[in-house]
């Protein structure tokens, strides 16, 4: 069976389990949804604007390798280069804090919790820009 991928809705539903983690002191599962929140909404602001997905998983169609087929520490580094599309820049600034993610890694996962960077604040401020930038795209139709 072929997976269904969704990657606004997986942005929402991650920033809103983020939220709860957060407001109920759990901030180091928090960090990480917020994290997984905004890489699956930037991921949706590429497919809205071109980016291939794979046509019988829906997965983003580039190998391993590519830029655009990683983690949001990774993916703000090459969001800037994609694509050349007047629309697109609209929505990429709406997002000014993305580099709050250079500190975020998913192997947080396994730290020990003082291991893990204190940017809990940075990570929710850029991740709300996500879904608000999300939020735009759909009211505006970009997204379906």
């Amino acid at each position: 069976m072929a997976k269904i991928v969704d990657f606004y809705g997986a942005g929402r539903r991650h920033y809103q389990d983020a939220e709860l983690l957060m407001n109920n002191s759990r901030i180091p599962n928090a960090g990480h949804l917020f994290g997984f929140a905004a890489e699956c909404g930037i991921k949706a602001l590429l497919v809205s604007h071109g980016l291939s997905t794979d046509p019988t998983t829906g997965d983003l169609a580039e190998t391993r390798s590519h830029k655009y087929k990683t983690h949001v520490n990774v993916l703000i580094n090459n969001v800037q280069t994609f694509p050349n599309s007047p629309g697109y820049s609209k929505y990429l600034g709406m997002m000014p804090n993305l580099r709050a993610f250079s500190n975020w890694d998913t192997a947080h996962r396994y730290y020990d919790e003082l291991s893990i960077p204190a940017s809990l604040l940075d990570w929710h401020v850029a991740a709300k820009e996500v879904i608000t930038m999300l939020d735009q795209a759909k009211l505006d139709g970009v997204i379906k």
